[in-house]
């Protein structure tokens, strides 16, 4: 029990997360840390109805997701966490969410991003944050979906920072 998974995927809970990432880490329970969906009552209707059988959804801004997390309610349950930012991640982290581990997988496209596999890119500012959460004792990995290789952000990060 406790959380099986966090990870930051712009799409948040989409095809791959059903199908896929949920079995590999035998989720009950999906926590997804949003604050623009928490106000878009509309579409987080959407995503609730998103819902495997059997897969219970919430969705929480990312101070309540650290406030929840305080009441070790995480621990009843196996939960896969998702953040639609590395930024929002790290927010959570510094509000005290706990995370040990964390996957980046979709973070969509952008002009000055470098490339890290031919699914993932990251920004400067991406670079810069999952530096200071590598330093600060969390286990980052790269993947995009299951099928990938992992690539270790320890393993990568000085040749990201020196270019």
């Amino acid at each position: 029990m406790g959380i099986k998974l966090e990870r930051v995927d712009y799409r948040l809970m989409h095809g791959q997360v059903v199908t896929n990432w949920i079995k590999i880490v035998s989720a009950d329970a999906i926590l997804i840390v949003n604050d623009e969906l928490v106000k878009d009552k509309f579409l987080a209707q959407v995503f609730l109805m998103a819902a495997p059988p059997g897969v219970k959804i919430s969705i929480k801004s990312v101070a309540n997701a650290a406030k929840w997390a305080e009441t070790g309610k995480q621990n009843q349950m196996n939960l896969l966490v998702l953040f639609k930012s590395i930024e929002s991640a790290r927010q959570a982290y510094d509000l005290g969410f706990p995370m040990e581990k964390l996957q980046i997988g979709g973070l969509g496209s952008g002009t000055n991003k470098k490339v890290v596999s031919k699914d993932l890119s990251l920004s400067s500012e991406e670079i810069e944050m999952l530096n200071d959460l590598n330093q600060k004792g969390v286990e980052i990995s790269l993947q995009a979906m299951p099928k990938d290789e992992k690539i270790m952000y320890a393993d990568i990060a000085g040749k990201l920072t020196s270019n």
